[in-house]
């Protein structure tokens, strides 16, 4: 749980809103102090604990991250001095890339220790609930995922619903399983593409729609059928004809344009919200109607 300073707003450096787009100096230093410098050590000798990642070869690594030449340190300062500055004044998506880059490599090390003592204090499963407490305490809106990778933060209980959504695209829905998650990627994690997240979830939609209407090419032609029917909510099929249109006129979705999309993440997260709903409702359908063959739709 957040801490009761970002539970409350009283932290005037923590925004209200959420940030994608950034890697505040606070984080950076909370990330720095708490998470990585207990899992560092500056020589062999200076490491009876095992921990696990090496001051040096991080700035080299952070340095190769960010495609730049490791700088000439003043010969004042510490290893651990060095990397600090590094990491405080690198672009705020290199941080991230290096969030992701600790994690992958105490994945691999990891492997090599089968104490849970040692796992507790310097194994992943740690290092990414620790990284993801304090993500969440200062409103940043990605969480690592088991893979150590940056995800969009998701709602409880959007999240719950999507994975459910996720299990019910078997045998006839298998087709449009690829496109719902690859609709859900491109929502969620880095890099955050939402043309294709719109692209994605309609055909996502019409794969499931074509599962009524085999004969339908599109989405759209799913509709006319389904208006032709007249056993399906007339509101229900505007609803989808609209979607529909939406996704198949707006520049740089579904076609190629002569003009610079104008989508955002938000338009994405609706058009995703919308389509988990509309495949819920007809995998619904389908299922009740395979239960009860004599009624209509």
């Amino acid at each position: 749980m957040p801490k009761f300073s970002s539970r409350y707003n009283y932290d005037p450096r923590i925004p209200k809103q959420t940030i994608l787009e950034d890697a505040p100096e606070a984080l950076r230093i909370a990330y720095l102090n708490s998470i990585l410098e207990p899992l560092t050590y500056t020589s062999d000798a200076d490491n009876p604990e095992g921990r696990p990642l090496q001051i040096y070869l991080l700035s080299k690594q952070f340095c190769s991250l960010a495609r730049t030449e490791i700088p000439e340190f003043p010969q004042h300062t510490s290893v651990w001095e060095d990397l600090k500055d590094l990491v405080k004044q690198g672009e705020w998506f290199n941080f991230y890339d290096f969030v992701e880059h600790v994690g992958k490599t105490l994945r691999v090390v990891q492997a090599g220790y089968g104490s849970n003592e040692w796992l507790q204090e310097f194994g992943f499963d740690t290092y990414k609930d620790r990284v993801n407490d304090i993500l969440a305490e200062d409103r940043i809106g990605w969480r690592l995922d088991i893979s150590s990778e940056l995800v969009r933060e998701i709602p409880k209980d959007l999240s719950a619903k999507m994975i459910a959504t996720s299990a019910k695209l078997t045998g006839d829905f298998s087709p449009a399983r690829e496109h719902y998650v690859k609709a859900q990627r491109y929502v969620s994690a880095r890099p955050l593409d939402p043309e294709n997240a719109i692209k994605e979830i309609t055909s996502a939609v019409e794969s499931v729609g074509r599962v009524f209407y085999p004969a339908a090419d599109t989405l759209g032609e799913v509709a006319k059928e389904m208006r032709r029917d007249a056993s399906w909510p007339s509101p229900l099929v505007s609803m989808i004809e609209k979607f529909y249109a939406y996704a198949s006129s707006e520049p740089a979705v579904r076609h190629g344009a002569p003009v610079a999309s104008r989508v955002g993440i938000a338009d994405a997260e609706f058009c995703l919200h919308v389509g988990v709903a509309l495949i819920r409702y007809l995998i619904e359908k389908h299922n009740s109607q395979k239960r009860n063959p004599t009624t209509n739709i």
